[in-house]
C-alpha cells in the first residue's frame, strides 16, 4: 500500500487529474471479499497502479476487456471533482461498489516581487483555487498585511530560492521586481523549467535588455519566445490593479487552455 500511495504522489508531480477507486462492496464468487478496502488508481490513459497484488491479480483480466476498460475511464471525464459512489459490472456474474474520489493537484503560483502589482495579483488569483508564494527581500514590503490571501511568504534574496528548487508543469510563475536585473537573475533560472506559465512585466527596453542577457548566456530563441513578456492579456490597463486584472486574465487562459 506504501508503494500505491507513493504512486499517487509521482503522479500529481505531473499535474494530472488522477482518481483513486476504493472497493466498498464486491458481489462476486471470483473476487475475494478480503479485498474490500482496496484501491485501484487511474487517469484517461488507464489502470495507473493497484494497491496490492491481489487486487491486480483478481481485476486484471477483467480489465483486459476494452468494453470495461473504457466503461472504467469514462468515470473520470466528468468535471465533477466530488467523490461518488458508483457500481461497475465486470460481467453478468461479478459486480463492483467502488468508491471514486479524485485527486486533483492544485495548481501553485510564484510571484516574485512584492511590489504595487503584486499586491491585487495575489487578491485575485486567491478566488482563482492557486497556492500562492510571493518572494521578496524586502522585508518593509512583505509581510501578511499586504498579502494577507497568500499561503506563504518567503523573505529571502531570490537567487536563495532557487537553491534545490524543482519546478513541476503545475506551476505558474509571475516576475514583477524592482528592476531588470532582479528580473534578469530570476527569469535566468527558470526559463529552462517545466513550469506551465512564466511572465515578466516591464516595457520593451527593459524587456530588450534582459533578453539580450539571456541570449549572451546561451539561452535560445524559442525559450524566449515562450515567456508572456509583456506580461498579461492586451486590455488596455494602465492602473496596478488592472495589470492584475490581466495578468490573472492569462493565467486563467493558460491554465485552460484557451
Amino acid at each position: 500500500m506504501e508503494d500505491f500511495f507513493k504512486k499517487v504522489f509521482e503522479e500529481l508531480k505531473g499535474s494530472k487529474k488522477i482518481l483513486t477507486a476504493v472497493l466498498t462492496d464486491i458481489e462476486s464468487e471470483e473476487i475475494s471479499q478480503s479485498l474490500l478496502g482496496e484501491m485501484f488508481l487511474f487517469d484517461e490513459e488507464g489502470i495507473i497502479e493497484f494497491s496490492s497484488e491481489q487486487l491486480e491479480n483478481e481485476l486484471e483480466k477483467f480489465f483486459l476487456n476494452q468494453d470495461l476498460k473504457n466503461k472504467v475511464l469514462s468515470l473520470g471525464e466528468s468535471k465533477n471533482t466530488d467523490s461518488q459512489l458508483k457500481e461497475i459490472n465486470l460481467d453478468q456474474d461479478n459486480k463492483l461498489e467502488i468508491f471514486l474520489e479524485p485527486v486533483v493537484d492544485q495548481p501553485h503560483l510564484t510571484v516574485f516581487g512584492a511590489g504595487h502589482i503584486a499586491e491585487p495579483l495575489v487578491k485575485i488569483c486567491s478566488l482563482m483555487d492557486f497556492n500562492i508564494t510571493v518572494i521578496d527581500d524586502r522585508e518593509e514590503f512583505l509581510n501578511y498585511d499586504k498579502f494577507p490571501t497568500a499561503d506563504q511568504l518567503l523573505l529571502i534574496p531570490y537567487i536563495d530560492y532557487f537553491n534545490n528548487l524543482i519546478i513541476n508543469e503545475n506551476d505558474y510563475l509571475v516576475i514583477v521586481t524592482r528592476g531588470h536585473q532582479h528580473d534578469y537573475q530570476v527569469l535566468k533560472n527558470v526559463i529552462n523549467s517545466e513550469a506551465a506559465y512564466i511572465g515578466m512585466i516591464g516595457s520593451s527596453r527593459k524587456i530588450k535588455t534582459v533578453y539580450d542577457q539571456l541570449r549572451d548566456d546561451g539561452i535560445s530563441e524559442e525559450k524566449l519566445s515562450e515567456v508572456h513578456s509583456p506580461i498579461g492579456l492586451d486590455i488596455g490597463s494602465e492602473t496596478p490593479a488592472e495589470i492584475a486584472v490581466a495578468i490573472a486574465a492569462e493565467l486563467i487562459a493558460v491554465r485552460r487552455d484557451k
